[in-house]
């Protein structure tokens, strides 16, 4: 069995989607990006990494993260097809968000980019992140 990229330089797949010249909506790579783009999502998928949240067990678990960037971040959670948002029945009505099985698939993906920076010093004009513990970011 020949590897995905015998024949191309290490770590491009051998797809006619790795041959463009400029970003493409449908680009592999642009796509996974625009999932995990905007401050605070990583945070937000570690969590629901964790099982189902409420919206109030989120903002207990990130005590910094305004209302509105949490709202935001799970839209834009929803619209990626990464989370989903549930509500169960009763009073006061319960909202809970979790991830579906492709957002479960950005959990490596994510421990791989902590471990990518955490063995990369940060630029100069930054403060050097903590590095004793081994979580996701």
């Amino acid at each position: 069995m020949t590897h995905r990229t015998v024949g191309h330089p290490a770590g491009l797949p051998d797809d006619p989607r790795a041959h463009v010249t400029a970003p493409t909506p449908e680009c592999p790579v642009e796509i996974t990006l625009g999932a995990l783009q905007g401050r605070w999502t990583t945070l937000v998928i570690r969590e629901l990494l964790r099982g189902d949240r409420s919206y109030s067990e989120l903002r207990a678990a990130l005590p910094a993260l305004s209302d509105k960037v949490l709202s935001d971040r799970l839209a834009q959670l929803a619209r990626t097809g990464v989370a989903e948002r549930h509500r169960r029945p009763g009073w006061p009505p319960r909202v809970h968000y979790a991830l579906t099985p492709n957002g479960h698939r950005l959990g490596p993906v994510l421990q791989t980019l902590w471990d990518w920076g955490t063995q990369t010093p940060p630029p100069d004009n930054e403060t050097p992140p903590s590095r004793t513990s081994r979580a996701v970011p």
